[in-house]
């Protein structure tokens, strides 16, 4: 029974990959693309430059759940840190050409979380544009879906 429904999900995907593949032909998808490319980018190196040594992400105080949240960030130190030089990298590699293929995976996981943190802390207005570059993240996770499959198929 799980072979055969594996065996469908595998089916599925490789039917949503031609369809891909099919719109890639098109110019407005093909610029689509690069332009999230950049914006997502951009976005990652501006946040991860907040997360430089001595630098505060947000200037809220304490007493205000985000602002709480944040300093406690900030307290870590490298860990703080290590994440604002990760941002940064990830997003110069995703306005290059260098791992286009990894890059969208290695944004993934941050993007969960940063959606995740906006929807638990009731950040007014911040969950929608969270959840825009969650979107963003997983365009570029299906424009390359063809090149994921070999990983995902167990045969």
């Amino acid at each position: 029974m799980l072979q055969k429904r594996a065996s469908l999900v595998i089916l599925y995907m490789r039917i949503l990959i031609q369809y891909i593949e099919r719109q890639k032909g098109l110019r407005l998808w093909r610029v689509f693309y690069w332009f999230l490319k950049v914006i997502l980018g951009i976005g990652f190196i501006g946040s991860g430059l907040r997360k430089m040594p001595s630098v505060k992400f947000t200037a809220l105080p304490i007493d205000n759940p985000v602002g709480l949240f944040f300093e406690g960030m900030y307290a870590t130190g490298f860990y703080w840190n290590f994440i604002g030089y990760y941002q940064i990298v990830v997003g110069i590699l995703l306005m290059t050409t260098w791992f286009q293929k990894l890059t969208p995976i290695l944004l993934f996981p941050v993007s969960i979380n940063i959606f995740l943190v906006s929807l638990s802390l009731q950040m007014r207005g911040t969950p929608i544009i969270t959840a825009c570059m969650l979107l963003g993240n997983l365009f570029l996770l299906a424009w390359h879906l063809k090149t994921y499959l070999p990983i995902l198929n167990r045969k």
